[in-house]
């Protein structure tokens, strides 16, 4: 009873500035994007919610927990190709989501060493290593490998060695830790991974069907270095699918599942994918994968089992968690060859179908870009990049606006829904 006195108290303060952010460092208003960039078709883009609610409220019910009361951890997970790998657009989401009223301090999720994989890495961390490391991608037809739900791999036969993992933004506030988990397969053909002793370990769990090393920290860290070594005859190689960063304070952990050219496909290849995902705990899953599936020519484009992808990637996670909430990001424009590429439109329709048939937000990025064509007005506005599949950070930067005014919206209505201010008489 005290609780929801406390939250009722709250909204009341809240609402006296509706039609403003809640954050301290406010993203741009739809209003403001609008204005600077007219193009937009926000009336026929942006997100709009489809089917059933439940998932929805089970989604702001945690969100409420931490943002009115400071309880809880909100595990988001957004799954995607390059636009996800560069790290630009979930890190904006991100930023906004954890600039809420009050401030959190959630850790900083899955990550992917890309850097030592001689791949494009984000800009927020960075990895090194002294051995020498090959990539495997579930996204290229002729690489074979037990991938982890990450959809990429890196190995080495180099007998040891070392991996840091380190912080380089600005705002390293949230880059905290007190638990490690390591995705890697675990056997007697693999070398055995050791925390380096500054970590502090003081305890280990080993989940060697899925390929998961957790150690729990002493004391919280802000750099992760571990080691491996070859002790039998039998050992001749390590992979690394990722490692994920947790601590214990109530926070927005956002877990970057990218890689470049990744497809449902791709998720779908990863043997590993069911038994790690649990690990992410998602209670909001983004799925912006669609470029790559679609980037052939029209009657090649097979929709139906493209939406059939979806569904098992949908039912591995939540299995994980029934509750959990979806966001589809639909299909930017985008060029195949020297012409737009129609199916656009097809991913459109799907990912509509199956927010209906899900429960699911749909953030139309096609429609709010301008439609067919639309990339190239992106380019020459200084939001897209030349090759009309990707954008610049600006460009990234009004998607992550969009989509969060949106969602703060939402979580509005859900809270006057829940408690209803009462009018004096």
């Amino acid at each position: 009873m005290v609780k929801r006195e406390i939250h009722k108290l709250v909204l009341i303060v809240l609402s006296v500035f509706l039609g403003h952010s809640m954050v301290a460092q406010e993203p741009k208003s739809l209003s403001e994007i609008q204005n600077e960039y007219p193009f937009l078709l926000a009336e026929k883009g942006g997100m709009s919610y489809y089917g059933d609610t439940i998932y929805r409220d089970a989604f702001f019910q945690k969100l409420e927990e931490l943002n009115l009361c400071g309880e809880g951890t909100v595990n988001i997970s957004h799954f995607g190709g390059s636009h996800v790998q560069a790290g630009t657009l979930p890190r904006k989401i991100w930023k906004n989501l954890n600039l809420l009223y009050p401030p959190t301090n959630g850790a900083p999720g899955f990550l992917f060493p890309f850097n030592i994989g001689r791949t494009n890495n984000p800009r927020h961390y960075y990895s090194d290593s002294n051995a020498d490391w090959t990539k495997i991608r579930a996204a290229r037809p002729s690489d074979t490998a037990r991938w982890g739900m990450s959809a990429i791999t890196i190995y080495t036969h180099d007998t040891s060695g070392y991996v840091r993992m380190y912080n380089r933004d600005e705002d390293s506030a949230y880059w905290v830790f007190d638990r490690v988990r390591i995705f890697t397969p675990i056997g007697d053909t693999n070398f055995v991974i050791t925390p380096d002793s500054s970590m502090g370990v003081i305890s280990t769990r080993i989940d060697s069907a899925a390929g998961v090393i957790e150690w729990t920290l002493a004391e919280e860290k802000r750099e992760l270095l571990f080691h491996w070594k070859k002790d039998s005859s039998k050992q001749r190689v390590i992979y690394l699918d990722g490692v994920q960063l947790l601590n214990s304070r109530p926070g927005i952990v956002f877990n970057a599942m990218g890689a470049n050219g990744n497809s449902t496909r791709s998720l779908i290849r990863s043997m590993e994918f069911d038994s790690q995902v649990p690990y992410l705990g998602t209670d909001l899953a983004i799925f912006g994968i669609g470029i790559n599936d679609a980037h052939k020519p029209p009657e090649e484009f097979d929709v139906e089992e493209y939406k059939e992808n979806y569904r098992k990637i949908i039912r591995a996670l939540r299995k994980a968690n029934p509750n959990m909430a979806i966001l589809f990001i639909t299909n930017n424009d985008s060029y195949y060859g020297r012409s737009p590429n129609p199916n656009a439109l097809e991913v459109r329709r799907a990912m509509i179908d199956l927010a209906e048939e899900q429960g699911a937000w749909v953030f139309d990025l096609f429609e709010y870009m301008g439609g067919l064509r639309s990339s190239v007005i992106w380019y020459r506005q200084g939001l897209g990049k030349k090759d009309k599949i990707h954008f610049t950070p600006e460009g990234y930067q009004i998607q992550a606006d969009a989509m969060y005014q949106a969602l703060e919206k939402d979580f509005f209505d859900y809270l006057r829904k829940q408690y209803p201010l009462q009018n004096k008489p």
